[in-house]
């Protein structure tokens, strides 16, 4: 009895440490987004993007991005994106629907998208260093989109009667959009040179 127990918690100490050990690896190896998310808001400003009729390239790819590790699974953000070319500015954009991967409930991108597609205009929320950089704005690298004037989605549960709404464009989706962006997404070399400058 003893040994099975000192096997037991043995097993369940090194399981410990690994997950420990993983989860210090993500951190690690990620930007520290959540410091510089209120500096990447604050320099941004609202302009109105022109959507193309017909012309949007809407990826809801399988791909996910690992965030930790945990007992028996992962951690992970899906990064849906709806990418359109703005024929005023003469750029790419891109809209990044950045929420936790959830198996069961349905993507908030299919909303977004629909939103987006009904529209000739949006009004979107760019931080004003890639608006301008000509670094941003190609279609392998857009302008990204984090927040625009989207008319938040109620659906109906059958089951209970209930409205339930989808989160996208709130301040505090868009807060945690942004602090995932940097976190995830930014490359680390320009997420140095743009904000952890000596």
């Amino acid at each position: 009895m003893r040994k099975s127990g000192l096997g037991w918690f043995l097993g369940a100490g090194l399981v410990a440490i690994l997950l420990a050990v993983g989860n210090l690896i993500y951190t690690c190896t990620r930007n520290d987004g959540e410091k510089y998310a209120q500096q990447y808001i604050d320099e941004s400003k609202y302009v109105t993007l022109h959507i193309p009729k017909g012309k949007m390239d809407v990826d809801y790819g399988p791909e996910s991005i690992m965030t930790g590790v945990l007992m028996n699974s992962t951690k992970r953000i899906r990064t849906d994106s709806i990418l359109f070319y703005d024929s005023i500015y003469k750029k790419y954009f891109c809209v990044f629907v950045i929420e936790p991967e959830r198996r069961k409930l349905g993507r908030q991108s299919s909303f977004v998208e629909d939103d987006i597609s009904y529209r000739k205009t949006i009004k979107a929320r760019i931080n004003k260093y890639e608006l301008n950089s000509p670094r941003y704005g190609s279609k392998a690298n857009p302008v990204p989109v984090l927040d625009f004037d989207y008319k938040i989605a109620h659906f109906q549960n059958d089951k209970n009667s209930k409205y339930y709404e989808y989160a996208f464009s709130r301040p505090a989706y868009y807060k945690r959009a942004v602090e995932l962006y940097l976190t995830y997404m930014m490359s680390k070399e320009e997420f140095k040179e743009r904000f952890e400058k000596e």
